[in-house]
């Protein structure tokens, strides 16, 4: 589920919207919430558990873990929207890395205060954990999905970092051209990253290779082999799918789904991560990841272009969009989910039998606890096992042919929407391309070529801020203040006064014109022109 991502993901984004956004005495506020930390830790967090403890109070385990990961994050942009303490100790690493410095703030101090606040989740815990569990193993477990969600994040804020310097929607727009390359690399090394969180194994078992070289060939799904999934000593009965090129393709099985699931069950396990390849929905996701970035990218640079004055370039903006982002990101790509799950149902249906799959579904909803009920199931990545057992019991499946051109339809819709989208930003992206190219013909003093890209654009684009902006500097340049004072007051205020493309054409200042036209202004008020 999306859920178990959402609070790293509040961290990652909070850490780069606010970092800083509320500083007045930083270095004070770093001492103090150290101060207070270690009181949390030392002090009352461990009195806190052995109060619980000597009352014989066992709370829920998924509400108390989703405390315990909220109060880090929260504590930790705490600090960095009150301090930034990555730009504080290192400004000039700041400059050049935005993003990335106080990111690797804020992963070092989850890290540092998630060891001690999980073993102390683990104390209260331990009468209902597995008995070969140490401290050490629980710790581990909760930390294979910060592994899985950090290095891709912390890798494109370096990317987003690297490629800054130009105007933000022209670096906008270069990131997009970046995403595709991005995705295809992420799903390329997906497996070495699976191996590192979970620490996967190469599977002995004999049969279990046969198997499922027996059942990718039924599938017509090629993989390299089995690995198995450590989950540290936890029950977790689950099972995955991971690599784009058939040489580097693994199917990962836990070890506890191998031990309690018969070995029917275990084939319509993996029946089901097989059909998730030959319907192609890895690609699937990649094309909605891709189509929802253009979507952005298209709305942002509209707005930027048509609506500048509310074009979102503050912090509260920006917080907004983010909200915006991920509401729309939790409802959409979580109804994609559902969908191919209950394709990958179907297929494995048909390449095993209803009544092994249905089995294997019964099985699995024995021993997983349910969703918390205060989730709404179009929020659910997973449909309820409930409705999964109801539709492979009633047969509907489909064959194998049906439910592949189904997939290819859906994978053509989404290339003929992002094509669209793609024709959509194109305008608005040559227009903020001359811009930022005008803007660097600016910083280079280079005022002949800063006048032909001016001179290129429409004549309602040359009333935009952004390009007032940047007339305004070299204005500012030729000390024509009297000018600059035109072109920030029509910036502002969208009150023209002067021609802005003066600034190019008068070798002098054009004090008399404009002293004219302030002349007109004034009469024309009192009604004397």
């Amino acid at each position: 589920m999306i859920s178990i991502f959402l609070h790293l993901l509040a961290l990652a984004y909070g850490t780069v919207t606010f970092a800083g956004a509320l500083s007045t005495a930083p270095v004070t506020f770093m001492v103090a919430w150290g101060y207070v930390t270690l009181l949390m830790l030392v002090h009352w967090l461990p009195d806190y558990i052995d109060q619980e403890l000597t009352a014989g109070k066992i709370p829920s385990f998924t509400k108390a873990q989703e405390i315990f990961q909220w109060s880090i994050v929260l504590w930790i942009l705490l600090l960095q929207a009150a301090a930034d303490p990555g730009r504080l100790s290192l400004p000039a690493a700041g400059h050049y890395l935005p993003q990335t410095l106080p990111m690797l703030v804020s992963l070092a101090l989850y890290i540092a205060l998630a060891r001690p606040v999980y073993f102390e989740f683990y104390r209260l815990f331990k009468p209902i954990l597995d008995l070969k569990q140490t401290s050490a193993d629980f710790f581990r477990a909760r930390m294979t999905v910060p592994i899985l969600f950090f290095p891709p994040i912390m890798l494109w804020m370096l990317i987003e970092d690297l490629s800054g310097g130009d105007l933000k929607p022209f670096t906008e727009i270069k990131l997009m051209a970046a995403a595709p390359l991005f995705f295809i690399a992420l799903y390329l090394l997906a497996p070495k990253l699976f191996n590192w969180a979970w620490r996967a194994e190469d599977s002995n078992d004999p049969e279990l290779e046969c198997m499922l070289k027996r059942l990718s060939e039924k599938a017509e799904s090629k993989v390299a082999g089995v690995k198995i999934w450590n989950t540290f000593n936890e029950p977790v009965p689950n099972a995955a799918v991971a690599g784009l090129l058939p040489r580097y393709r693994f199917v990962y099985i836990t070890r506890y789904l191998l031990s309690i699931f018969s070995p029917q069950q275990v084939e319509g396990v993996v029946a089901h991560e097989l059909a998730h390849l030959r319907l192609g929905h890895v690609v699937s996701y990649m094309f909605y990841s891709l189509n929802l970035i253009l979507a952005s990218i298209a709305i942002k640079l509209s707005i930027l272009l048509y609506f500048p004055q509310y074009y979102p370039d503050s912090t509260i903006y920006t917080a907004v969009e983010l909200l915006i982002f991920m509401a729309i990101f939790s409802v959409s790509f979580t109804a994609l989910a559902r969908h191919c799950e209950f394709q990958a149902d179907a297929f494995a249906s048909v390449i095993t039998s209803p009544e092994i799959f249905a089995s294997t579904l019964e099985t699995l909803n024995s021993i997983i606890l349910p969703p918390p009920s205060i989730i709404p199931d179009w929020l659910l990545t997973h449909p309820q096992i409930e409705k999964r057992i109801e539709r492979v019991r009633n047969g509907v499946s489909g064959k194998i042919a049906d439910l592949r051109r189904h997939s290819t339809n859906l994978r053509l819709a989404m290339m003929f929407s992002g094509l669209i989208l793609l024709l959509l930003v194109s305008g608005p992206a040559k227009a903020v391309h001359k811009i930022s190219a005008m803007s660097e013909a600016v910083q280079a003093g280079n005022c002949a070529r800063a006048r032909v890209l001016h001179s290129s654009l429409p004549e309602w684009l040359k009333t935009h801020p952004l390009v007032l902006q940047e007339v305004g500097k070299i204005a500012v340049c030729k000390q024509r203040w009297l000018l600059a004072a035109a072109i920030a007051a029509q910036s502002e205020w969208n009150f023209r006064l002067i021609d802005t493309s003066q600034v190019f054409h008068h070798t002098g200042s054009p004090e008399i014109t404009f002293d004219f036209k302030i002349v007109k202004f004034v009469l024309k008020s009192l009604d004397l022109w």
